[in-house]
């Protein structure tokens, strides 16, 4: 990534936001990593109440659309979901994780979304991204997106309104 990320916050814009886990690894590769990753985000999300308008839980990396939370900047909501889930996967790892000793890449990318079309246009990018990677044929085959919410409203986690 660039060392020379600009981050602009505290305008109440919505952020979409991407990183990786450690080396493009596919730590995230099991139904039950993303389901921890997803039930993670929806406790991050009540506890410091920012907006959650997209998300896709990849098996090597992540996208959110998110809001500004009234009490941290994206940076820190970032970095607890990232402490979480990568304690919560060390502590269930059968695989090896547990010694990992980077589960996340350091930084993350931070993409400020001002207008109504590209809050559009990056809610389809993600919800693209499985069928993109030949993971599913159909977004509505992976779960740990909110597609589902936006297609059917029912999904793993509720969305706010835009």
């Amino acid at each position: 990534m660039p060392t020379n990320l600009r981050r602009v916050t505290g305008h109440g814009d919505f952020h979409f936001i991407t990183f990786c886990c450690y080396q493009r690894r596919a730590l995230l590769a099991s139904p039950q990593a993303r389901n921890f990753a997803v039930q993670i985000l929806a406790e991050v999300r009540a506890k410091y109440g920012f907006a959650l308008l997209g998300y896709v839980i990849m098996p090597e990396h992540v996208h959110f659309l998110i809001g500004e939370s009234p009490t941290l900047f994206p940076a820190a909501v970032v970095q607890v979901f990232k402490q979480r889930v990568s304690r919560t996967m060390r502590a269930q790892s059968t695989n090896g994780n547990a010694q990992l000793r980077q589960f996340w890449q350091r930084r993350y990318y931070d993409f400020n979304v001002y207008k109504r079309e590209k809050v559009k246009e990056k809610l389809q990018y993600m919800h693209a991204n499985p069928v993109a990677e030949k993971l599913v044929a159909h977004p509505r085959d992976w779960p740990w997106s909110s597609w589902s919410f936006y297609a059917t409203g029912k999904g793993l986690l509720k969305m706010n309104a835009i």
